[in-house]
């Protein structure tokens, strides 16, 4: 008998890959809310959209044997709540919360890995003297500044001096309210600590610079116990803060990536996550052999599913299906076709308005010249880039393209041949 499986706005791409899992067969996956309203929305009415997804799951002649989501907030804020009324496996809303707000997940991680955590301070962002706040409590240029909650580097600026905070200032207080009033939302179901409650959900938070070698660690917890199963190199444009590409397995020494790993679970263990997958994001800095924790997410990264597949014989959703049914993950482990794997980020900085985008026949010739790649194309003719959904601050993504190779520099040989077979054509707006 088959397990209903509901995922949030599950989309074609993510689905496929599900397929492909050796233990599919086990469940019938379905689609819960549009994805239009849990990702591309302009606003987010979050006790609503929990209004409807209960509706929706109401009206299903079946069983409910699941919730799950690889979406980040509002989605990764709705599932506990929904599985919790089904009684089924997941983590609470308060250990989701906890780690989501960037805030009160670096009040936990000071709490267990202190020595792990920069300086960092919440601040208003329509205090007008919120600077003044943020250097009285010892952070200081350059920093960045990002609300507590906020959704793929969206909102998220690096500022050098105080024109570089006013500019920021003034674009998050535009948008902040976007993700920032249904998080509040959430709060409102959680008993809060007095420091995390006065600042809310539509703050901010400044954060010293931290940097080196950037990785992520994919892992899970179940019945109590956190695991980590693989680390992928997360690689950046020279001089940008913008990712180029993720790379698995990662090339990181082993005794740093279990250090990491240690890390990682005493601060979701500090959150009380339980039943879920995570992803928490480090950086290495080699010079002083320093290792800084940036955050922790509370599901797994939808971006690396692909890759472990290519490189491990089954994706990553394999973890996120056993914790939701009450089961440890049984994870395989470099059986996969590929060596190494990469998902790359076609990209630009300037904006403009798309004039053509790779046609299905130039997409085919890809995959014909290199099995196994897969291909993302965001944008369609006649948009402007600047209105697409949730961008972050400096560039603007095009596309994704997943690729296997047999070592790293094959890997960026394909990558640069596959780009060239992909062609845009792009009008500048001056």
């Amino acid at each position: 008998m088959t397990r209903n499986m509901f995922v949030i706005a599950l989309d074609e791409f993510n689905h496929e890959t599900l397929r492909g899992l050796p233990e599919q067969a086990r469940y019938t996956f379905h689609s819960l809310l549009p994805r239009e309203k849990v990702l591309k929305a302009d606003e987010y009415d979050y006790d609503a959209l929990i209004a409807e997804a209960r509706d929706e799951l109401r009206g299903f002649d079946g069983t409910i044997d699941g919730i799950v989501t690889w979406w980040d907030f509002p989605s990764s804020g709705l599932a506990p709540v929904l599985s919790e009324y089904y009684d089924l496996y997941g983590p609470s809303l308060r250990s989701v919360v906890v780690l989501e707000h960037k805030y009160w997940s670096r009040l936990a991680q000071r709490a267990v890995a202190g020595e792990h955590v920069p300086a960092f301070a919440a601040f208003d962002p329509f205090d007008d003297d919120a600077l003044t706040a943020i250097e009285a409590r010892g952070v200081h240029y350059p920093f960045w500044v990002k609300p507590v909650k906020s959704v793929a580097s969206y909102l998220g600026f690096r500022v050098e001096g105080p024109d570089d905070f006013h500019a920021a200032i003034g674009a998050l207080r535009d948008e902040i309210g976007q993700f920032g009033d249904p998080f509040d939302q959430a709060l409102e179901r959680v008993d809060l600590p007095p420091d995390v409650e006065a600042v809310g959900g539509s703050a901010c938070i400044a954060e010293g610079i931290i940097g080196g070698w950037q990785c992520t660690l994919e892992g899970y917890v179940s019945h109590g116990q956190a695991h980590i199963y693989g680390v992928v190199d997360s690689l950046r444009i020279p001089g940008v803060s913008t990712f180029r590409a993720y790379h698995y397995p990662s090339q990181l020494p082993v005794p740093i990536q279990r250090r990491m790993a240690e890390i990682a679970e005493k601060v979701v263990g500090q959150a009380e996550l339980d039943h879920s997958c995570f992803n928490a994001e480090f950086f290495y800095d080699e010079e002083q052999g320093l290792i800084w924790i940036l955050e922790v997410n509370t599901r797994l990264s939808q971006s690396h599913c692909d890759l472990f597949a290519k490189v491990d014989g089954a994706s990553s959703q394999r973890a996120m299906l056993s914790v939701s049914q009450g089961r440890t993950p049984r994870m395989l482990h470099r059986q996969g076709d590929f060596n190494v794997a990469g998902k790359y980020f076609i990209r630009t900085f300037e904006d403009g308005v798309i004039r053509s985008v790779p046609s299905a026949e130039q997409r085919a010739a890809v995959i014909e010249r290199f099995p196994g790649t897969r291909i993302e194309i965001d944008p369609t003719p006649g948009l402007r880039l600047s209105e697409m959904h949730v961008q972050e601050s400096y560039s603007y993504e095009l596309g994704r393209v997943f690729i296997g190779a047999d070592d790293h520099e094959q890997l960026e040989a394909r990558f640069e041949e596959i780009t060239a077979m992909l062609p845009f054509e792009i009008d500048p707006v001056g």
